[in-house]
């Protein structure tokens, strides 16, 4: 008798100790999703974290309420650290929820809000790319596609400038070459969110003074070259020579690599000042494009240096 009342008081308290954790459940949930309604997104935050944390009781649908609500908390808080960090918990989780075009939206708006500026590393803006185009390419009915759109805008703007900016750096540093890559890349991908024409001239101004980059390495080499074949000469030893003849294979070809580039860098320059008129014909940049031609007189100069 004894041992069935302490059986049964143990079976009491089970129960009522489990309903107790279901009604703190529910009720911390109540009070966090009624905070987050009425836009006290620093209570709500704080409700909700404990509800998921003691969420026996709750339904899989009040579990996946609760989280996109602490992630908008977050967001709404301009705490986009955290709400990247419960945005891509929630994508994660909940993959066919209907919160998922918001989600993705606000997930790469995060991103952008982290990412710094222009002129530094862009693994931030590019994050928010690609959950914006998930976003257009999954959902492009969602009302929500049309902000992803713009983003995909803000992004491109930031690429452009990031873009020009490596351009004019290595241009300030005397690397006509390298900077009309980046000038290149920011045309061909970027000119509708730059001024075309001042980035074509700034490629073409380039192109036509990869000379200075170069010459003075060319002549460096071939110097280098001369020296090998008086060591080829008077060495002895065929092992020693055989090492040189392939040293001054490598220097020879990295010498036509680096005439090549210059050959061809003169060539794109000329199209770009042929076409730049035609193409821009009120550039207030068409006075210095016209000096460039005089100065740098691509064709004669191709004819008679010998390079």
């Amino acid at each position: 008798m004894k041992r069935l009342m302490i059986l049964s008081i143990a079976v009491l308290l089970a129960s009522c100790v489990q309903k107790g954790i279901t009604l703190d459940g529910e009720k911390t949930i109540s009070v966090g999703m009624q905070s987050y309604q009425k836009g006290d997104y620093k209570k709500a935050k704080e409700e909700l974290k404990k509800a998921i944390f003691k969420s026996e009781g709750l339904t899989p649908r009040q579990i996946m309420d609760a989280r996109f609500a602490l992630a908008d908390s977050y967001y709404n808080r301009e705490e986009y650290v955290d709400a990247i960090a419960e945005f891509e918990e929630f994508i994660l989780l909940y993959p066919t929820s209907e919160k998922i075009p918001e989600a993705l939206y606000k997930l790469s708006m995060s991103y952008m809000m982290v990412s710094p500026d222009y002129r530094r590393d862009l693994t931030y803006v590019k994050r928010a790319e690609e959950k914006a185009q998930e976003l257009i390419e999954s959902f492009p009915d969602s009302k929500f596609a049309i902000g992803g759109k713009e983003i995909i805008k803000k992004v491109n703007e930031i690429k452009a400038k990031h873009t020009l900016y490596i351009a004019e750096t290595y241009e300030k540093y005397g690397k006509p070459y390298s900077a009309s890559i980046y000038y290149s890349e920011a045309y061909e991908k970027y000119r509708d969110y730059l001024k075309a024409d001042y980035v074509a001239y700034k490629l073409a101004y380039n192109l036509s003074r990869i000379e200075y980059q170069y010459s003075g390495e060319i002549e460096r080499y071939k110097e280098r070259v001369k020296e090998i074949d008086k060591e080829i000469a008077e060495e002895k030893n065929l092992e020693r020579k055989n090492v040189l003849l392939n040293r001054k294979k490598i220097l020879q070809d990295h010498i036509n690599v680096l005439r090549d580039r210059m050959i061809k860098a003169r060539e794109k320059a000329v199209e770009i000042i042929d076409f730049f008129p035609k193409v821009f014909p009120n550039s207030p940049y068409l006075f210095q494009i016209k000096e460039l031609e005089k100065e740098s007189k691509v064709d004669s100069f191709i004819k008679n240096k010998h390079i």
